[in-house]
């Protein structure tokens, strides 16, 4: 089994030089999980090579804006490059409203559906082989 976590930003709130919002790329058997997508995601994909079309899910852990700000504009990315397998977004109560009226007021329909699981505890919200 290949297992490969790469930190693509740590910072909090404010970033600073050399150190981005929030954001990991977890590959497990060229499978491909973001956990968190803070402004500067996509930039950071692109410098460690990974693929946005292999991400799988993606999981924000709260709401703050340092965790999930670049995620609208990962998924804007992900449909001008034609992608059109469905992508899991897993996340607190409240993201799924927060991306529909982005989406609605920007006159977005993207080509690929998003599968939300919106979870008000902690628990396991996902599991494959």
């Amino acid at each position: 089994m290949s297992f490969c976590l790469k930190i693509l930003g740590s910072g909090s709130a404010v970033p600073i030089f050399g150190r981005h919002h929030t954001s990991q790329a977890l590959t497990v058997n060229n499978n491909t999980y973001l956990i968190d997508c803070g402004e500067g995601t996509q930039l950071q994909l692109s410098k460690f090579n990974i693929k946005k079309e292999r991400i799988t899910a993606i999981f924000i852990s709260h709401l703050h804006g340092d965790h999930y700000l670049g995620l609208m504009g990962l998924l804007s990315s992900m449909h001008l490059l034609g992608r059109s397998k469905p992508l899991s977004l897993v996340g607190p109560l409240g993201l799924k409203e927060i991306l529909t009226l982005q989406l609605k007021h920007s006159s977005t329909v993207l080509n690929y559906d998003i599968e939300f699981l919106e979870v008000s505890e902690l628990s396991k919200v996902f599991e494959n082989k």
